[in-house]
């Protein structure tokens, strides 16, 4: 639906609009701006782009792009901790997958407590521990941008393995500022 604002604009030009064209008419007006707007097109179509013009704030576009941007993670300070790291972070975030994968392993352990490990299509194996809750089923396949786990506290583990070798810190700081394409 069209606001009022919308409609008593639409109104006043098309008052100007006929002002204009008498006023052309009678010889008062040495312009020519009506009939400089209605030559190149059909009064249908000047009516048509008017009308897409005006409606076009009303109407909602459904629109797809990543969740996350740059950093993947929002993290205060990170320290090394077994063969990952550990992640200070303030608040409850929703983790996203930094490209298409496969998630092969969710489950506790001793060290990490509620932990899942994906294995992205580009080789890389990475593990995030100390999660608060899982949005995917193990062997699920998730694509870039997807939610994949939330971690509510204020720590949280990450593993990135690479040829079989773990990410060192600052390789592995670089991979958490990747940015999907």
């Amino acid at each position: 639906m069209l606001s009022k604002r919308k409609w008593a604009l639409a109104f006043i030009l098309v008052l100007v609009f006929f002002l204009v064209t008498k006023l052309e008419a009678n010889n008062t007006l040495s312009t020519n701006y009506t009939t400089t707007l209605l030559e190149p097109q059909k009064p249908a179509e000047v009516y048509k782009k008017v009308k897409a013009w005006v409606e076009q704030s009303d109407k909602k576009i459904s629109v797809s792009a990543p969740v996350a941007d740059p950093p993947l993670i929002e993290y205060q300070s990170i320290q090394s901790f077994d063969e990952g790291a550990i992640l200070a972070i303030n608040d409850s975030q929703d983790l996203y997958a930094s490209d298409n994968g496969l998630i092969i392993f969710t489950g506790y352990t001793k060290k990490t407590n509620k932990t899942m490990s994906i294995l992205y299509d580009t080789g890389e194996t990475a593990t995030f521990g100390f999660l608060e809750e899982f949005h995917q089923l193990p062997y699920t396949m998730v694509n870039a941008g997807d939610v994949f786990a939330t971690a509510e506290n204020e720590l949280l583990y990450i593993q990135v393995k690479k040829d079989g070798k773990n990410l060192e810190m600052s390789e592995l700081v670089d991979w958490l500022a990747a940015t999907y394409e």
